[in-house]
């Protein structure tokens, strides 16, 4: 069955991509203080829940006050501190001195009090996941912004149930993690001007999303422009344009973006063959694919999948 215009892609292609949220970081910080982050593989989350605080990243400062929001997609290196001239003290070391029963860390001296949760999302390669790719270097809400302001029930809840530590709360906290990143995305796309959201922009539009949700539905389909167009009610001629103008690159650039994506979750999960995943991915010959895999992933598929798998 075909997806509808109204179907909810955003959310299946979060839960089929299979980001995992965790908590790993629920702080009491009172001046003077610094955490370093060292670059990582997962997308970082940062709340400020009470207080003050500041983001250090690539010789920028980001004042950060109560309520704001912070995602790094592709987590670069960066630094949390009261100040960008207090001592930071690296992530891993300062994990390494909780006990185990503790609800929150309490870092740094007996000045101002700030309370912080900090979250990730693992996903084998960030950078090329098919909604966080398409996401700035990093995603900030004010915590004055009606956007931030709509996402407080949740932080109020995340905060909540990582200080009780109740049987069950990982799995609630991770569950948690990941409403708040659905919100964070829609509220960022919220934010921009027509046509600077991207992908998840496009979703507000009824050609585009039932455009995307066939691409995504069928990704091995041999779909044409053409083809596309007329099932969307519209010429190819403005679907091209529309399409291009709102995601950034054309209909089957796309299409073919998608099928090395799919393509590269089933060389990690899985053991089938090549023939056989090329020919789901929509191509004719494991020669083709090669060479298309190859030209996007920079390695041919085997030896993506045996660097995957280890």
């Amino acid at each position: 069955m075909d997806p509808t215009p109204g179907s909810d892609l955003l959310g299946q292609i979060l839960e089929h991509t299979r980001l995992k949220g965790r908590l790993y970081c629920r702080t009491v910080a009172r001046a003077p203080w610094g955490l370093r982050m060292a670059p990582t593989r997962t997308a970082t989350l940062h709340l400020v829940v009470a207080g003050t605080s500041v983001l250090v990243q690539g010789g920028e400062t980001l004042p950060l006050g109560p309520g704001d929001v912070v995602l790094l997609p592709r987590g670069d290196g960066h630094a949390l501190a009261d100040s960008p001239r207090s001592p930071k003290m690296a992530l891993e070391t300062w994990l390494a001195t909780r006990s185990e029963d503790a609800s929150a860390y309490v870092l740094g001296g007996s000045g101002v009090e700030s309370r912080l949760l900090c979250g990730s999302f693992a996903f084998d390669d960030p950078g090329a996941h098919p909604v966080l790719r398409l996401l700035p270097e990093r995603v900030h809400l004010r915590g004055a912004s009606a956007e931030a302001r709509a996402l407080l029930p949740t932080v109020a809840l995340l905060d909540s149930e990582a200080s009780r530590g109740e049987r069950g709360s990982s799995l609630v906290v991770s569950r948690l993690l990941d409403i708040l990143l659905v919100q964070v995305l829609r509220a960022w796309a919220e934010t921009q001007p027509p046509g600077g959201a991207g992908w998840l922009g496009a979703l507000g539009d009824r050609t585009l999303a039932s455009t995307l949700g066939w691409m995504h539905a069928e990704p091995g389909r041999s779909w044409t422009v053409d083809e596309l167009a007329k099932r969307a009610g519209t010429s190819r001629a403005t679907l091209a344009r529309r399409f291009t103008h709102a995601v950034g690159m054309a209909p089957l650039e796309y299409l073919t973006q998608l099928r090395m994506q799919e393509a590269s979750r089933q060389l990690r999960q899985g053991r089938e063959g090549l023939a056989a995943i090329a020919s789901r991915v929509g191509y004719e010959s494991e020669f083709a694919f090669n060479r298309a895999f190859r030209r996007h992933m920079g390695v041919p598929p085997g030896e993506y999948r045996r660097t995957a798998q280890g």
